[in-house]
């Protein structure tokens, strides 16, 4: 009996079912730190640790599929990193950036953002293990996701950043119009781009992949003003899936009433 203890209790696990899990608690670490890069006034920094959080929390899930180690236990910590990362972290960099000098209505609405990024995480969960369809069948998100909801929010510290730390980007007031806008979005049902369901013909392949890597040279080159520009497309790509998924739901629902049993 004692033996069978000993097994289960150090029971060996393999690197490919850890993987996933400790590529998130790199995410958690990273965006962890840019409240210490907050507090120290290092506005670069904070854009750049939750960018690379964003990049980690996307990778930590393929991995655990290409792996075959998927487990609930990852899924809730995956959930709480995701709160912490792009919820209470930008709720408390944004505060410390500029919606202080409005003292209790500065925290209140710092505050409101972590609730919204709580709530729409909590819906996220129910969806999953209720196994609650999406009405877009994959082809967009439900509100907008949790690292772009975080990137919204501080889009104020991102326009700083591009314009050599010009003050009138640090309006309070302004702080408050990307903060809340950025909650109300990720509790919204507005359906945003989904790169998942995302692809491209191979007479494409090619000209794609100059596209990425001139884009990508942009990028380096003129880093903050470049993630300014693919932030404000990102804003007017959610009317475009706005419209574009009216469009499916009408057709969907079209053949749905040309086949229907009644007729």
């Amino acid at each position: 009996m004692g033996k069978r203890r000993k097994k289960k209790i150090f029971r060996r696990l393999s690197i490919g079912r850890i993987l996933p899990n400790l590529t998130t608690l790199a995410s958690l670490f990273t965006g962890l730190t840019q409240i210490r890069f907050a507090i120290s006034g290092q506005w670069e920094y904070v854009i750049s640790a939750v960018l690379i959080a964003a990049f980690l929390d996307a990778t930590d899930g393929r991995l655990a599929r290409m792996l075959n180690s998927c487990s609930r236990f990852g899924a809730e910590l995956d959930s709480l990193s995701d709160f912490a990362v792009f919820g209470l972290c930008p709720a408390i960099v944004m505060y410390c950036y500029s919606l202080s000098k409005l003292d209790r209505i500065g925290w209140i609405v710092s505050v409101f953002f972590a609730i919204c990024m709580c709530l729409r995480l909590a819906r996220f969960n129910t969806h999953d293990i209720e196994q609650i369809k999406n009405p877009f069948n994959g082809k967009f998100f439900t509100g907008v996701p949790a690292p772009a909801g975080a990137i919204l929010a501080m889009f104020p510290i991102s326009l700083y950043n591009a314009f050599n730390g010009a003050e009138i980007f640090r309006n309070e007031y302004l702080s408050i119009l990307s903060v809340i806008i950025a909650g109300i979005l990720c509790i919204s049902r507005v359906p945003t781009l989904s790169i998942k369901k995302f692809h491209i013909k191979r007479e494409q392949y090619t000209l794609f992949l100059l596209c990425i890597v001139i884009s990508a040279c942009i990028v380096f080159a003129y880093t903050w003003k470049a993630l300014c520009l693919i932030t404000i497309a990102y804003i007017f790509s959610i009317f475009y899936t706005a419209k574009k998924a009216k469009k499916l739901l009408m057709n969907s629902s079209s053949s749905d009433d040309q086949y229907s049993p009644d007729q």
